[in-house]
């Protein structure tokens, strides 16, 4: 059993528990159960301890937890040096030590552990509510920092407030530093799981997918016009191009993506691109998806540290979009690109691509029509009439059997983006003509307060191109011939009926509540825009703006002026807070008390206590005795014991005249 001297108060074990809570509660969803249970039992047998019920584990079976929680670590996680096992073995560290948590020096390291787990809640998410969230932690640490300085700061009321006060006086010096400290990127990277699951577009595509991705209104893009800003028809966001298909399933085909080899160039292909003519300029803030494929209009060059461009005309980052991420973008449209290169034979192999069998009708009609002598632009212009003139656009199309292609075409005739992208693709090839896949969104909400464009989870779209001699890739989209509503006013014009239609909220339907989520996204887009984007580029405009030219001199005087006034305010609340203006309530009315017998004859000595004052009072005074004692124990009761109602008898007391006491 441990020593009552060497044990932790009560106040103080359950504030460090609170702390812990506070900073694991969102890394709950995260951890393995098993985690969460060892840390809850640590916390129980910690408490029993304190009881007198067990005693604290001896060093065999400190040895045995520890080789129990590493033992554990291996198993749950695949490798170690990612993010997730990093955070787990924090949590671990809490679960440990609350195994030996005896004296303040344990309580200090476990809450300095504290705001570590709590920082990690910044590198999943860096939103509005996670941000308030994690001041909500960084004040329960504090305040659990402050109530291991005894029982009287353990008090919930005096431990939050203390809490509250060192954190307010800390504030302008953390403004000044996010102003001006550099902007260092991270001196390593550690990571994420990637057996995560990933959001948004696939890197492939079968009948269906873009169906789902229809149910959901999650915000996938936003993007930002520095100039003109595309028309609806024009707003095709691209993110992946499929080439290869097994008879159900499009996806890129091996040696295209960056992952498997993929050619990227990542310093850009400035001297390929016209130095004058149309074209668009945008940022955009993409939402975390897992995948290092982004999202731009064709023909895209990017200027952003990390981000390149493949040779079919799309942007991607060296690493997974774990989080949001903002990139700059500049957009050529096709037709201002001048001479156009003919198609290698391996990209022509690659886009001519079939199965050796299936969806014989579907070869057999594209095979006329070659035969016919017909071009690619009639071809295609004969099956899109065939689209317009015979199909529906749904959100709900009926399954597909083995030769999907010829069910859709011949068949069901209903379908979504990817039935009729993927339909016409194949009978383009079929054609001999050679066509691909395109995927991304297409369309956006116009913010008009913010002026960015709001794409949607909704907007995931597919397209097609076909290679034309003489003009290049050529985009076309065989949904436009069905349902042009679509392209031209979005999803929700052209499915009006069945659009969000399983949703448990439709707030689509709510004019109210989806003007409400709009001025939501507008919030996190100023959010985004002006704290965490808040990159080396940024920080430099703004010192320009407030200093006029960033010099070592005039920046080392922005830092001391402020850090000055800080320093002068302090002096200040020192000078007036030792003169007893923010003294308590009920030390103030003892000090009026004491200038009272002061003038009474009986000054009150030096750091005198006021017991030893009564006692004093007593011998020379015995007259005065009876009242000064029942004052003595009024403010005692009131001061140590904050006891309201001995505040009260004070004040009453001394409202007596002086002849009185």
């Amino acid at each position: 059993m441990t020593q009552p001297a060497e044990r932790l108060p009560r106040e103080s074990l359950l504030w460090i528990f609170a702390a812990q809570f506070a900073a694991l509660l969102p890394q709950f969803a995260q951890l393995p159960l098993w985690i969460v249970f060892a840390w809850a039992f640590a916390v129980y047998w910690r408490l029993e301890v304190f009881r007198g019920r067990r005693d604290l584990p001896g060093r065999a079976v400190k040895l045995l937890a520890v080789a129990l929680a590493v033992g554990g670590l291996a198993l749950s996680y695949r490798r170690w040096f990612a993010l997730e096992p990093m955070v787990a073995l924090l949590a671990v560290s809490f679960t440990l030590k609350n195994l030996e948590l005896v004296s303040r020096r344990d309580a200090f390291l476990s809450l300095l552990l504290a705001y570590f787990v709590a920082a990690t809640l910044f590198v999943y998410e860096q939103t509005i509510p996670y941000a308030l969230y994690g001041i909500v932690c960084v004040v329960i640490i504090t305040a659990a920092l402050a109530a291991q300085l005894g029982n009287f700061s353990a008090r919930p009321r005096r431990a939050l407030g203390l809490s509250l006060k060192l954190l307010a006086q800390a504030v302008p010096l953390m403004l000044l530093l996010f102003i001006v400290m550099p902007r260092l990127g991270p001196l390593w990277a550690v990571p994420q799981n990637s057996a995560s699951a990933s959001t948004g577009v696939s890197d492939s595509m079968t009948p269906g997918d873009f169906t789902r991705l229809s149910q959901s209104d999650q915000p996938a893009l936003r993007i930002s016009f520095d100039g003109p800003v595309p028309p609806p028809e024009q707003r095709y966001w691209r993110g992946l191009v499929y080439s290869d298909f097994d008879g159900r399933r499009w996806s890129q085909g091996y040696g295209v993506d960056p992952r498997e080899g993929g050619a990227v160039h990542w310093k850009g292909r400035e001297q390929l691109l016209p130095e004058v003519g149309p074209r668009y300029r945008y940022r955009v803030i993409q939402e975390a998806t897992n995948n290092p494929w982004l999202f731009a209009m064709a023909r895209p060059i990017s200027d952003t540290r990390g981000v390149g461009e493949t040779e079919d005309e799309r942007i991607v980052r060296r690493g997974p979009v774990y989080s949001r991420f903002a990139y700059e973008v500049r957009s050529w449209p096709r037709e201002t690109l001048g001479e156009i290169h003919a198609l290698g034979d391996f990209e022509r192999r690659r886009n001519l691509q079939l199965p050796g069998g299936g969806n014989p009708r579907t070869r057999a009609w594209a095979e006329e029509l070659r035969r016919a002598g017909f071009g690619a632009e009639e071809i295609s212009r004969r099956l899109l009439a065939f689209y317009n003139r015979s199909f529906t656009y749904t959100l709900k199309p009926p399954a597909l059997g083995a030769d999907s292609v010829d069910e859709f075409l011949f068949g069901s005739q209903q379908g979504f983006c990817e039935h009729f992208a993927g339909s016409y693709v194949f009978a383009m090839r079929a054609a001999g003509i050679p066509a691909r896949v395109v995927a991304g969104y297409q369309g956006g909400e116009w913010v008009a307060k913010e002026e960015y464009l709001l794409v949607r989870q909704y907007d995931a779209h597919a397209w097609a191109e076909i290679w034309i001699a003489g003009r290049g890739w050529q985009r076309v989209d065989p949904t436009a011939a069905v349902a042009p509503e679509r392209i031209r006013d979005g999803l929700q014009s052209a499915a009006a009926d069945e659009f969000m239609q399983d949703s448990l909220l439709p707030l689509h339907r709510m004019a109210f509540l989806n003007r409400l989520r709009l001025e939501w996204d507008m919030i996190n887009y100023r959010w985004y825009q002006t704290v965490i984007s808040f990159d080396s580029d940024k920080q430099q405009n703004l010192l320009q703006r407030i200093l006029g030219e960033v010099s070592p001199l005039r920046l080392a005087t922005f830092i001391a002026v402020p850090m000055a006034a800080a320093l002068l305010g302090i002096l200040l609340w020192l000078w007036f807070s030792g003169r007893g203006e923010t003294l308590p309530a009920t030390s103030r009315l003892y000090r009026k008390f004491c200038r009272r017998m002061a003038r009474a004859g009986m000054a009150r000595r030096s750091g005198e206590a006021p017991r030893d004052f009564a006692r004093r009072v007593r011998a020379e005074k015995p007259e005065l005795a009876p009242m000064v004692e029942r004052i003595t124990a009024a403010f005692e009761k009131a001061a140590y014991f904050d006891d309201p109602a001995a505040e009260k008898q004070l004040r009453r007391l001394l409202r007596l005249p002086m002849i009185k006491m």
